[in-house]
């Protein structure tokens, strides 16, 4: 007989003595684990680009808002909203309409309606943007508290917003994410 075919024969033999061995014990064997859907930023990861354009200025030449955002954490977009995660830490960047004349008195219309203690809104530096503001507040999420900053950029008739959360023990440790989204571009 062939040697190749008794050694095929002698396996197919064994994975049959343990299918019939796990069958009879009752025992099922192990499902691979679910795929992950977050994952870690890796530290050589390049940032990657959010985008917000707005084609109907500048003679209609356009311009657009572009917005270092890190790579490798988990995404969820709704409309002009983006949500970028990592564990505790959450970075968002938006789009809103607003009918103030800056982004100081934009930020400031947004802040008077929410009534966070300790919120302060102050003209900030974002890049190539000249008409910034930072706010800073704190809030409680469940009973847990969270620190925010929210940089608003004016653009026209809109607002864009970029938003830092983490827990406070978190943010200052993490302000390098904020920090890195607020090199802000807008090409002309």
């Amino acid at each position: 007989m062939n040697k190749k075919l008794v050694g095929a024969a002698v396996v197919g033999a064994a994975i049959l003595a343990v299918v019939v061995a796990q069958f009879w014990s009752g025992e099922a064997p192990a499902a691979a684990p679910p795929p992950s859907t977050t994952t870690a930023p890796s530290p050589s990861a390049q940032p990657s680009v959010a985008e917000y354009a707005f084609p109907d200025v500048a003679d209609g030449r356009g311009w657009a808002i572009r917005i270092p955002v890190p790579a490798g954490w988990a995404v969820t977009r709704d409309k002009d909203r983006a949500s970028y995660r990592s564990g505790n830490l959450l970075l968002e960047t938006d789009k809103v309409p607003i009918t103030q004349e800056d982004a100081l008195s934009g930020l400031k219309a947004i802040a008077a309606k929410t009534h966070y203690d300790g919120s302060v809104v102050t003209p900030a530096e974002a890049g190539d943007i000249p008409d910034a503001a930072e706010w800073d507040y704190t809030y409680l999420r469940d009973g847990t508290p969270e620190r925010v900053a929210v940089v608003g950029l004016g653009a026209g008739d809109s607002l864009v917003t970029i938003r830092f959360e983490a827990p406070p023990a978190e943010f200052d440790r993490n302000r390098g994410v904020l920090d890195a989204a607020m090199k802000v571009s807008a090409p002309g």
